[in-house]
């Protein structure tokens, strides 16, 4: 199944799948994300850990469902973790489940490397931190529509587990040691789709 690129204008977005018009498109709009490339927290800025950020909200909150949201459920192609275990290869794993969202970082050997990024919501996010260490920060805006995180991994799992509020949209920007990702680092869903582009868009069906 293939990922269609979106245009900047939202009239021109594609369906990634043939299953039913329900099941929302993965859209690859870097138009859409001039705003969403995912930075480093500045120096200055106070990050917030783990232990102060919020428990995860229940998935009848997060469109886990058909029922559970007003619209559709998230697409299929991002349900089911992909195969991802501590020294897997080099980058970001992403998918949704009846949990919540989950992004999991690693790499395949105990040298640091730095994976950052930022991810957006149009309902607010409650995050939590997973196995984080010294130096692994993560930091919700002030009306909690995006994360910003910053993990320095030695090849372990890092990451995120956050849920969405019945968002829409979700986008999705990533860096490894302060470069974009490219999009074979970045894998989606069961299947571990990559996107066409970093940053993305996802969109639940309305």
């Amino acid at each position: 199944m293939v990922l269609r690129a979106a245009q900047p204008s939202a009239a021109h977005r594609s369906r990634v799948s043939s299953a039913p018009r329900r099941r929302a498109t993965i859209l690859l709009a870097a138009g859409l994300l001039a705003v969403g490339i995912a930075m480093p927290t500045s120096a200055g800025a106070a990050p917030s850990t783990p232990a102060a950020t919020h428990a995860a909200t229940p998935a009848a909150t997060d469109g886990a469902s058909a029922t559970a949201c007003t619209g559709g459920a998230w697409p299929a192609t991002v349900q089911g973790a992909p195969a991802v275990h501590a020294g897997s290869a080099a980058g970001d794993y992403l998918w949704h489940d009846a949990t919540g969202w989950h992004l999991r970082v690693t790499h395949a050997n105990s040298l640091k490397v730095g994976f950052s990024g930022t991810i957006r919501a149009n309902k607010p996010l409650t995050v939590r931190g997973y196995k984080l260490e010294t130096g692994d920060t993560f930091t919700v805006s002030a009306d909690r529509l995006s994360v910003t995180y910053r993990f320095a991994n030695d090849g372990g799992l890092d990451g995120l587990d956050f849920t969405t509020a019945c968002a829409t949209r979700l986008s999705v920007g990533a860096r490894m040691n302060g470069a974009l990702l490219p999009v074979c680092r970045i894998w989606i869903g069961r299947a571990g789709r990559h996107p066409l582009q970093n940053p993305f868009v996802i969109l639940r069906a309305l």
